[in-house]
């Protein structure tokens, strides 16, 4: 047994040493190629003409990864193009470049990663890699930490948490900074942008047919291969290039941008970034950033000028790489004569610094732009939008400057644009301090957006702050309200409801401490009121005609300078015309009062012209159709009328209901007395039925404006679930003041509006009709 186990060991010990000896590899055949390139460093000593760069990598810890491995680009500047670039700055050799403008060149000449001239462009989406969406790659530069002092700028008033003193910040947050280069594939994959605009973002410089440039210098040499990388060889030294924020300041313009720069900052506001280790003193020091309040909803800045981020303005996806925004900047001059000069802005404000931080943002958010190339050549002549989407009248003369910045495009501009939002309707509300709460009333609506269509006329009826006084509350039938208070960012406004003329209670009770649901109550209020003061249409106040506003009520314009709602025309006091602005988009008016809506419901309405319609006061109140109202004596609901919709009531006067008792289509509603359980449900359904047929589902007024087929209230088959009310047709006469109603198969004359007509009740206009609807 012990010989077996020494001879199987032997064996095992054989096969091991054969494994470890007699599979050793050739050196020869796995030795590094005598053809190899090699490293980026190696390889720039061998071409002969990157001596200056070189002497500079000596100089920098970037030697070291060079020479030894990694992946990496460098955009390597020529001994030519260092000559050229020392002598400019006064340099004679080298060494006498500062050490820290060395470092930043060399860092901002090394990109991670091998790329070549097709792999550069290469983008990412959901299906992978794709040429022409990049024009951008992350260098190895950051900005640095600078020392500014707060009391030179004028930080946003709430943002802003600290006083104001010497504070260490963060340039551009100390991201890194990308180069751009240009590349045929890029001007491929963008329609609009063209090699031509090329040279409008670099003056006195041209782009070649599937030729390359990064920035401003021409690129002699491509796809240079090293072992661990790609070299590329410049003819220009290019160092690190600022963000549109920094190029305000640049030395060559003077203080020529500065104005812009103060309002810019009015929305700029620190935050503590951290703590660390100044490697000088060895001491502790706090860090800051200097960001910027943004969001073009908000009335904010549109993006952050300060940031090498692209904004994520498309989808909320990272194009960092792939875009740059534009940035067009009046100069002080130009802003200074717009101010002064007959501009809307100056006709409210004398100063910048004078405007409300909202007015202030929709005004800046005019020189805005999502890419670079809207502000390129190639795409004058068409409409030139801004990041909100808004036309400006952006034109190449009027650019005085051009700079392609680290984050986009910079082009200084003689000229201030008008913001659209300025000139349509929405204007007057947005600058006029006097219009704050209608404003806010508007954009708690959320119609504020559509007020600045040009495509569509409106015609806003003014409510002051101050003119917001015992206003009828619109669903209450006995509640006025008043503004009594309210903070200066209109957060809380405070209201005081009167019940029938006697001071209920104010909303909310506590300014401080408002709940939530009186919050709603008042902003819903508000809302309301401004409505009945909107018309979607051009009032011609001259034609004496009814206009339907925003609110579903109509109002009444009349002797080139009255308009009167339901309320007003109950007490014979319509609202003046004080004054009249015209806009892009409709007249803005300046109004003695709010327009009031109506001062009671259809019953009320029906009562106050009992003369005529008493016998269908009869039809609704034996129908069991009019709902009581709290604490109200002499007004009543319809009990199957919805009031968040508005309906037109043909009322048939007394005539006309005698002659539909005569006609057997109801009984007399005076005389149902003497009928069985039955029969006096039969007769209440028959009088229900009858008056439901004459309340159509749509509000119309007398004024040549709104016809056709239209739903009543009444149906009488249920196909699929789904009622089939009756219809008529509607044709409309506003000279002479005349509706015609007509059976909308046969298009017979049914009844024409008699003597009374455009009774304004609440929800509800009432016409009076000589015949009753069949």
């Amino acid at each position: 047994m012990v010989k077996r186990i020494t001879k199987r060991t032997s064996i095992i010990m054989l096969l091991i040493i054969m494994s470890t000896f007699g599979c050793k590899p050739d050196p020869l055949e796995y030795a590094r190629p005598s053809d190899l390139a090699g490293t980026i460093y190696t390889q720039l000593e061998s071409m002969g003409n990157f001596n200056y760069y070189l002497q500079c990598l000596d100089k920098t810890e970037y030697k070291e990864p060079l020479v030894k491995g990694g992946s990496w680009t460098v955009f390597a500047p020529t001994d030519e193009a260092f000559e050229k670039f020392m002598q400019e700055e006064g340099y004679t050799t080298v060494d006498d470049i500062p050490s820290s403008r060395l470092l930043h060149l060399v860092q901002y000449s090394i990109i991670i990663s091998g790329w070549n001239t097709t792999t550069l462009t290469y983008g990412v989406n959901n299906t992978g890699f794709y040429a022409g969406s990049n024009f951008k790659r992350d260098t190895q530069y950051r900005d640095t930490i600078v020392e500014i002092n707060t009391a030179d700028y004028n930080l946003h008033p709430t943002e802003n948490k600290f006083p104001d003193g010497v504070y260490k910040v963060a340039e551009s947050y100390l991201r890194i900074k990308p180069t751009a280069f240009f590349l045929q594939p890029y001007f491929d994959a963008k329609p609009r942008f063209q090699t031509s605009d090329y040279s409008f973002l670099f003056p006195g410089e041209t782009f070649t047919e599937n030729g390359m440039k990064v920035f401003d210098a021409n690129v002699s040499q491509t796809n240079v291969v090293a072992e661990n990388g790609m070299i590329y060889a410049l003819d220009k030294v290019i160092e690190p290039r600022k963000t549109q924020y920094q190029n305000l300041t640049s030395e060559e313009y003077g203080e020529k941008y500065t104005t812009f720069k103060r309002l810019l900052e009015r929305f700029a506001f620190l935050k503590e970034r951290g703590d660390v280790v100044n490697e000088v003193t060895g001491e502790t020091e706090t860090i800051y950033n200097l960001l910027f309040s943004t969001g073009i909803t908000l009335n904010n800045l549109p993006f952050n000028p300060y940031d090498e981020s692209y904004p994520k303005l498309l989808n909320n996806v990272d194009r960092t790489l792939a875009n740059g925004t534009g940035l067009a900047v009046p100069t002080n001059d130009a802003l200074e004569q717009y101010l002064l000069g007959d501009s809307i802005l100056g006709q409210f404000y004398s100063s910048y610094d004078d405007m409300p931080l909202d007015v202030l943002g929709k005004f800046l958010s005019t020189f805005f732009f999502t890419d670079f190339w809207d502000l390129c050549p190639s795409n004058q002549g068409s409409e030139v939008l801004n990041v909100g989407l808004n036309p400006v009248n952006y034109k190449i003369e009027d650019v005085v400057d051009q700079k392609f910045c680290s984050n986009g495009f910079f082009v200084g501009v003689n000229k201030v644009y008008e913001n659209a939002n300025f000139s349509t309707i929405l204007g007057p509300l947005l600058l006029d301090p006097e219009y704050t709460i209608m404003l806010k009333a508007v954009q708690d609506a959320e119609i504020d957006n559509a007020l600045q269509s040009v495509s569509t006329q409106f015609s806003i009826f003014g409510i002051k702050n101050d003119q917001f006084i015992d206003i009828k509350d619109p669903n209450s039938a006995t509640r006025t309200i008043t503004v009594v208070d309210y903070l200066p960012d209109l957060s809380v406004i405070q209201i005081e409801v009167k019940e029938n003329g006697v001071v209920d209670r104010l909303y909310p009770l506590d300014m401080n401490s408002p709940t939530s649901a009186d919050v709603s109550y008042v902003t819903t209020t508000l809302q309301d009121i401004v409505l009945n003061q909107i018309v979607e249409a051009n009032v011609d106040l001259t034609d004496n005609n009814y206009y339907q506003t925003k609110s579903g009520e109509f109002i009444y314009g009349s002797q080139g300078n009255q308009v009167a709602g339901g309320g007003d025309i109950s007490r014979n006091d319509p609202a003046l015309v004080v004054s009249v602005r015209d806009t892009d988009n409709g007249k803005f008016y300046d109004m003695s009062h709010a327009i009031e809506r109506p001062l009671v419901f259809t019953y009320g309405a029906l009562v106050e012209n009992s003369t005529t319609f008493s016998r269908f006061i009869e039809v609704l109140t034996a129908a069991d159709a009019l709902v009581a109202i709290p604490n109200v004596s002499d007004d009543k609901l319809i009990s199957f009328l919805n009031l968040s919709r508005t309906f037109t009531l043909l009322a048939p006067n007394n005539s006309a209901i005698e002659q539909a008792i005569a006609d057997g289509v109801i009984l007399d509603p005076n005389n149902l007395s003497g009928l069985t359980p039955l029969e006096l449900a039969i007769a209440k359904q028959d009088l229900l039925n009858f008056a439901k047929k004459h309340f159509i589902q749509q509000a119309i007024a007398t004024n040549g404006i709104t016809a056709g087929t239209f739903s009543s209230m009444y149906f009488g088959k249920v196909i699929d679930f789904v009622p089939v009310y009756d219809q008529f047709l509607f044709e409309n006469s506003h000279v002479p003041s005349n509706l015609t109603v007509k059976n909308a198969t046969t298009g017979a004359v049914i009844t024409e509006t008699g003597a009374l007509t455009n009774i304004l009740s609440n929800r509800v206009v009432i016409h009076e009709i000589e015949n009753y609807l069949k």
